[in-house]
């Protein structure tokens, strides 16, 4: 029986039927691998998305009469409170209550037609992934490895939410634990936490009782550390903390939010962090995206010239569209592959920082220098026909085919 079928003799089950109709919404998800299940009250019904490769899909829709039921049986199982809907609530459903591969985590928020409900479903094969899975090209790949045995330095990882940087943080850590030959005292400052690891000393900031990430940095400096993760700079405070430890013998790895990894300085620079200590700390930028790769199932040649925009003509043959079949739950995609940029703090960039150039001009240094920019690394994705032109259009914008 179709999913949207089962839905519907469900919900005509009225009362005795919510568990049932809360259980099979969550195992579709499971079953479809979505990482996000949303829930949003509506004129016309709970309408009910899944996010498959980063994409929110249509809407199914619950009836209007069901909505606050079945968003209190998610509130049941996350041990939230049922009565409180005026208020934003988090919480967590064991695995075992819904017979799921990982704790799932649930976000409740008010609205004016009723509470609209997020649950997380967390993908068991992230759990332990490595760097050598995450489908970084090879010269990135080798690069961030290096900068991983480091004793010291700043390693930044930049890209829009969703784009990945919390995985690759989690396997970067594997990796330093894996490689060590003796024990290394390793702690982590995150907003939430994620992924609990063995060997690492984990802490979760808690703004509203004062527990910043600044606040939490200068404590852990006199915790003797060797490696520090910072979830994300997001202030002044924080990144002169985390330049300050890079340059005092103690690896460094965070993100920050930069459209491309030359941006990064721009926006640490913007940030009053001194030109020599910046570049003297700050030793690799990772900029990354993550796209729906086609499925091989169904992907079909593009026939159309217009469906290029731009690029250049010879894709026209190697270029591939999604088309959708049961294989991919008609999307046309199956799962994701990462696009990366790797800027290694040289002498030449070195120098065009310390003269504040502009970022055009710090790419154009780290080009220069060897970097293959992320419209490059999409080009040669698409001619392989790993993802498609539209695709690549959604993640980097129209003029991505320009970079």
């Amino acid at each position: 029986m179709k999913f949207e079928a089962r839905l519907r003799e469900l919900a005509d089950q009225q009362t005795d039927g919510i568990c049932g109709l809360v259980d099979e919404i969550l195992a579709e998800g499971i079953r479809r691998q979505a990482s996000d299940i949303h829930m949003e009250p509506s004129e016309t019904g709970l309408l009910l998305r899944y996010r498959l490769d980063g994409v929110l899909h249509p809407p199914l829709i619950v009836p209007t009469d069901l909505s606050q039921n079945v968003v209190a049986r998610v509130k049941v199982l996350a041990d939230l409170l049922t009565y409180r809907t005026d208020t934003p609530q988090e919480g967590r459903i064991d695995r075992d209550k819904v017979d799921a591969p990982s704790d799932l985590r649930v976000s409740t928020f008010p609205t004016v037609r009723g509470e609209k409900a997020v649950i997380r479903l967390f993908d068991p094969k992230t759990q332990n992934v490595q760097l050598n899975d995450l489908g970084y090209p090879d010269a990135v790949l080798e690069e961030l490895e290096r900068q991983l045995q480091m004793p010291k330095g700043v390693i930044l990882l930049t890209g829009p939410a969703g784009s990945g940087k919390t995985t690759t943080i989690y396997a970067a850590l594997q990796s330093i634990l894996d490689a060590s030959a003796s024990a290394k005292n390793v702690v982590t400052v995150e907003d939430p936490v994620e992924r609990m690891m063995n060997g690492v000393t984990q802490t979760q900031v808690h703004p509203a009782t004062g527990l910043t990430f600044a606040r939490c940095l200068r404590s852990l400096m006199r915790q003797d550390p060797e490696v520090i993760v910072i979830g994300e700079i997001r202030d002044r405070e924080t990144a002169e903390i985390a330049v300050e430890a890079g340059l005092t013998g103690h690896l460094v790895i965070s993100t920050i939010h930069s459209g491309t990894a030359s941006g990064v300085f721009t926006r640490l620079l913007e940030m009053d962090i001194e030109p020599h200590l910046l570049t003297s700390a700050l030793s690799l930028v990772v900029a990354q995206r993550l796209v729906r790769k086609l499925c091989t199932e169904c992907r079909q040649p593009i026939q159309q010239d217009h469906d290029l925009l731009g690029l250049p003509t010879d894709l026209l043959g190697a270029a591939r569209a999604p088309h959708g079949c049961a294989h991919c739950f008609d999307t046309g995609y199956d799962g994701r592959t990462v696009l990366a940029e790797a800027l290694t703090t040289t002498e030449a960039l070195r120098k065009a920082v310390l003269q504040r150039a502009s970022t055009e001009r710090l790419e154009s240094v780290a080009v220069d220098q060897g970097m293959v920019p992320l419209g490059r690394r999409a080009m040669a994705a698409v001619r392989n026909g790993v993802t498609s032109p539209a695709e690549v259009r959604r993640v980097l914008g129209p003029d991505w085919a320009c970079e």
